[in-house]
Formats: structure tokens, sequence, C-alpha cells
């Protein structure tokens, strides 16, 4: 198994009358339970756990309404309002209002647990203890990630950006300079053609320009806001296109035909191969072997007593291996070419799908995450610009993520607009909307210098769905102008008044165990009880490396319990290297489905560790039994998978580097 991906882990639901009475004081509105109002979806995700009173608000997620950025949309209500609607609508099984009453009240009791140790905190070092702090990441990479995917944007567009980055880092040890990033500013999305066989496919770092008979060269260009309209200029010669960006996300020219340098193809270049062969080399064998098996082998060459009735025989012989030949695809040649185009009048009806957008949803694809809408073509934003107290914007195509400090973010949908009068970047935050002026020196003025409040989230771990779960992250800055800038505040911002959040509901149903085979904090299998406590000591201001993990308890190996559900793991391959192989690419093919199958019909127990790593398996009846942990520490991916042996009552193993397994 891939010990970077958590495995499906099965916990049962505590009986739900019980769970209801524990957290009727804590929540009267069910975070993320799903209601059908008029024929739509809606669910809370957090509503504000200091004021219960009928005029506090809820943040409300409307599944069925998608906005063009890929973003749900969002709406916020009343605890009064909610309360006269949520009777009239089809009401949540009781099993999703079980699960989630249950998340509420593990919510709160994670509330009122840190409060606490806040409070002890406080006394002992007698200064101030921000509560819900995330735990950084270990490296600036996995940081940006976590702020990503914490803001609410799609985790495969997250992921996505972090091997774009990784592509640039890498192009420019052998094209210095091809990674340059553009200044934060406006920059332009999608694809616009027009008569004339005109096409202006813009990408990252330029705009792929074609007409008539040329072929897609790419250029360079700005876009400014000045004399009351927006200027596009691309960088073509013999003259630089200078073109108008009109309000009805058209683009036109100057009137009258456009001479263009461009190219064409004018050959192939490259191609070839080499054969393949055989390389031969001498392989010595050791057999060891009783002394009576010795007696048939007496007098050759290999054969040495190795003491204690052990003989040793070395046989050589030679071991060819076939290396494949190489072959060099062929490429096609340009050649310079100026042709004389029509008058460019350019819209996005008729234009098929651009590069850019194929290469992102590949690399989203490739994580088996939705790939979201496509970007919506016209001008859009990039890069970063805060300000002095901590307040920040940063710019993706979708969406801009607002952020208070370091961790602190959410992502809302934005546009640009730009008439005659100004140029602004409207931000759809439902709570607070923001709208942020172009100014002549490149900075983005909000107008105002009052408070203003991110709903900031960090991640708490997983769901049976390996969907994220969260804590509430609430941090407040004071508006600013923003100006451009490379790097993400490093502080800022003060703690604000806290709310609950349920994070994102389960995208599908867990599957369901036969009860009989898996044990259950409220239906234990036998009394045999094992606690994990984690040895790997935690990294200053990161998690416990094995926080949160997923812990199962199997009744056979894990090549076994494979092989038993028909998964055919090649010979000489470590059964996990196979699995991380064949569910890496894309975890929802039939043969992943298998494979997860095959682990949960051996499963016999399963929990998942706190933060500190600990956690205590529901019992189970006496026996030998199997480990299927996984975790990464020190950058290195570690398993354990050992049998263990389980005597009736409480038994214990600490996990570490020395009775784990690394897969190099």
């Amino acid at each position: 198994m891939n010990p970077s991906r958590p495995h499906h882990l099965i916990l049962s639901i505590a009986p739900i009358l019980a769970i209801l009475a524990a957290a009727a004081v804590a929540q009267d509105i069910p975070i993320g339970a799903t209601y059908v109002c008029s024929g739509e979806r809606i669910f809370a995700e957090s509503c504000n756990i200091r004021d219960t009173s009928d005029t506090s608000r809820c943040m409300m997620g409307h599944p069925d309404h998608v906005m063009p950025n890929g973003l749900m949309q969002y709406t916020y209500m009343t605890r009064g309002e909610l309360k006269k609607l949520l009777p009239t609508c089809t009401q949540p099984s009781a099993k999703e209002l079980a699960a989630a009453v249950a998340f509420q009240k593990k919510q709160q009791d994670i509330y009122n647990a840190n409060v606490q140790k806040a409070e002890s905190q406080l006394k002992a070092a007698n200064q101030p203890v921000t509560y819900g702090q995330p735990q950084k990441p270990r490296t600036p990479e996995e940081r940006a990630t976590n702020r990503c995917v914490t803001s609410g944007r799609l985790p495969s567009s997250c992921l996505g950006n972090s091997l774009l980055g990784a592509f640039g880092q890498m192009l420019s040890s052998v094209l210095p300079g091809a990674d340059k990033q553009p200044e934060p500013g406006p920059n332009m999305a999608g694809v616009f053609v027009g008569t004339g066989n005109w096409r202006l496919d813009f990408i990252d770092n330029g705009v792929l320009v074609n007409c008539s008979f040329l072929s897609p060269n790419q250029e360079a260009y700005t876009v400014d806001f000045k004399n009351g309209r927006t200027v596009l200029t691309i960088n073509t010669t013999p003259k630089p296109l200078v073109l108008t960006v009109r309000a009805d996300n058209t683009i036109v020219g100057p009137p009258g035909p456009v001479i263009i340098d461009g190219v064409v193809p004018s050959g192939t270049g490259g191609g070839g191969s080499t054969p393949g062969h055989y390389e031969t080399q001498q392989v010595t064998n050791h057999q060891e072997m009783t002394a009576l098996e010795a007696q048939t082998h007496a007098g050759e060459s290999g054969l040495s007593n190795k003491g204690g009735g052990v003989y040793d025989l070395a046989t050589t012989g030679t071991k060819s291996t076939y290396v494949p030949g190489t072959a060099a695809p062929t490429y096609t040649t340009f050649a310079n070419k100026r042709a004389t185009c029509p008058a460019i009048n350019l819209s996005t009806k008729g234009a098929t799908t651009g590069i850019q957008t194929m290469q992102t949803d590949l690399l989203k694809t490739m994580f088996g995450g939705d790939k979201g809408p496509p970007t919506p073509a016209g001008i859009r934003m990039h890069g970063i610009f805060a300000a002095p107290t901590g307040f920040s914007v940063q710019f993706f195509p979708e969406s801009a993520i607002l952020g208070c400090g370091p961790d602190a973010a959410r992502a809302y949908p934005y546009t640009v607009e730009a008439d005659g009068s100004r140029a602004v970047v409207k931000i759809n935050a439902p709570d607070h909307p923001l709208t942020l002026a172009f100014k002549s020196d490149g900075s983005l003025d909000p107008g105002d210098s009052s408070p203003y409040q991110v709903h900031g989230r960090t991640v708490t771990g997983q769901d049976n769905n390996d969907n994220f779960t969260f804590a509430p992250y609430e941090q407040t800055c004071n508006l600013a102008v923003l100006t451009p800038s490379k790097t993400i505040p490093s502080s800022g911002g003060t703690a604000a008044t806290m709310v609950a959040s349920a994070g994102a509901p389960a995208a599908r149903a867990p599957a369901t165990p036969n009860p009989a085979t898996l044990s259950s904090p409220t239906a234990p299998l036998g009394n045999a009880i094992l606690s994990i406590v984690s040895g790997l000591p935690a990294q200053p201001g990161a998690p416990n490396p094995l926080a949160g993990r997923p812990y199962i308890l199997l009744r056979d190996s894990y090549a076994n319990a494979l092989a038993k559900g028909g998964v055919t793991v090649p010979p000489g391959t470590s059964p996990y290297k196979f699995v991380g192989t064949t569910c890496g690419p894309n975890p929802k093919t039939p043969e992943c489905q298998q494979i997860s199958d095959a682990i949960k019909a051996s499963a016999a127990s399963a929990v998942r560790a706190d933060a500190n790593g600990s956690g205590t398996f529901p019992g189970v009846p006496p026996g030998t039994y199997y480990l299927m942990i996984s975790t990464r520490y020190n950058n290195q991916p570690l398993i354990w998978g050992q049998p263990i042996q389980l005597k009736p009552g409480p038994n214990t193993i600490t996990l570490n580097q020395q009775n784990a397994a690394p897969i190099n």
C-alpha cells in the first residue's frame, strides 16, 4: 500500500439516541447533515458556537450550486431562520444525522480540551496561547499545499500547482529563465478566435499567437488599465499588437490588416534508434545444506563447512539480461515566416480547449481528484498581494485566497471588472465582500482600514472516505493597501471569535462491513485490547508523524490478505510497492477497488490515531494478528506490518524506526 496515502478506515457509529443526548447542549443546528429544501440540498458548514441566540449566523453550503470557478456556493442564515426552514425540508436519514451530531460532539470535545490545555499552558508559561494554531508542515512546499487545501480549493488543484512549480524548477535547470514568474497583477485566460484563422491561446507566462497559415508561436504580453480602457499588448514583430479588451469579453484591434512575423513547419528533426542487446554477468548462488545433503556434493570446489553441521554450496554461473534498445522520436522543425492577417475581432465563441486547461486538467486527474469547471476566459489575476497588517490576497485562475497571517486562509470566487471609469477586483466572500481598486503603482486598494475576519481552517484528519476534516482557525487583520509580494506574510493577525466547522460533506457513503467480522467500540469481538503508542518524536512546530493515521489490525499478513482477495502480486515484487503503483495514478480503478475490498475482508479492528499518535483498538479475540500502519518520517516512508500476539486483557506496542520497515 502506498504509505503516503491513508487507507480506507471503517469505524462504527455510536447509537443514535446516545449521541443526540450527549450533543444536544453543544449545538442546535446539525453541522454537515444534508436537508432537501424545495428540491435543493443544503447543509450547515459552521455555526457560531459562542453565540447560540436566534440572531447568530450559520454558514450554509449549497452542493447543487457550483460556481463557474468550481467552488460551492455559500450563504449565511440566522439560527432563527433555520429553525423555521429546516422542519419544512426533507430530513436527513437517521444515520446521516447521527454522523453529523457525532462530529459536532467530537468538535466540541476537541474545543473544550484545547481551551483547558491553553489555560494550563498560560499559567505555566505566563504568556498567551492562541487556540487552534495550525501545526506547521516541515517544508515551505508542504505549508503552501496545506494552506491551499484548508482554504477550500480543490485538493487536486493544490497538488497540481505543486507539480507545476516542480516542473518549472526542473525546466530552469536546463533552460535558465524558463521558470521566471511574472510580477503579480492582471493577466488573461482562455482562448479567443476570429476570422482569418486568428487564435490567441493564453498560457502561463505568455500567449500562443497564430493567424492565416501561421503555426502557434509563443509571445510575451502585458495587460494595462489606462486611458479608460483595458490595453492588451502582445510583443509580436515587426510591431507589437496593441489591442483592447472590451467589457463584453471580446478583443479588438485597430481597423485594417495586420502584418505579423510567425513560424511555419519546415520539416522534421531528431529520430534514430539503437538495437536491443543482451548483457551477461557472472552470478554466484549459495545454498545451505545438512551434512547428509553435503555428501552428494563431496569433492565439489564450492562446498564449504560452516560448522555446527551446516554446509554451504556455492555455484557460479552466468546470467543474461536483455537491455531494450532506444528510440528518439522525430519532431517538427519550424521556419520564420511573415503573414498579412485580417483585422482583429476576437471572442471565445467557437473556441476549443486551450493548452493551459489541458495541462492543468492532466495534472489534476493524476491524483484522482475533481478537475472542476474550466477557468473563465478573460481578465484574471495572478500572484500575491500583501499588506503590512498581515492581510493578503493570493490569486489563482479560478479563485482568490484571502489570508490573515501565514496560515488562516479562505478561497472565494472573484471577477475583474474594467470600464471607462475604473478597474476593480471583486471578491465574492458571502459575509464580507471585497472590492479592490487598481492603483497606478500596481497596488490594490480596499478603500477601508477596518478589521477583516478570515474564516480559516486547520486539518484535523480524514474521514472514512479519505475526505479532509477541519477545525476552525479564525484570524482578524486590519485592511490596508495591498502591494505585490513574492511571499505570504509570515506574521500578523489576532485570534477571532471561533465557529465550528464540519468541512465538506462526504463524497460517497462508506462501505458497510459485516458487523460480525469487524470489532467496534459498541460491539467488541473479544477481550484482547491493543494500544498503539508513537515512539517517533515530533519536530518543533510539527505534529507527531503518526498523528491522525489510520491503524488497522488484519487477520492475515498484508500479502496473504491481498492473495485471498484475488489480487495477484508479481513474483519478487513488494506488495506495498505493487499496490502503490496500481492505486497511485487513480485509486478509483476496478483493480484498486479489489485491493480495498481485500483489506476490508481481512480487517479485524481499526482506529484512527490521536494528535500524539496514540490509538486503542476495540477488543478482538486473543490470537495472532498483523499490523497495517504507515507514515512518512524524515522524508522516508515507513510501514509496520509485523505479526503481533495478543493475549486477553491490555496489550501495548510502541512504534519506532527500529521495528518499522522502510520502503526504498
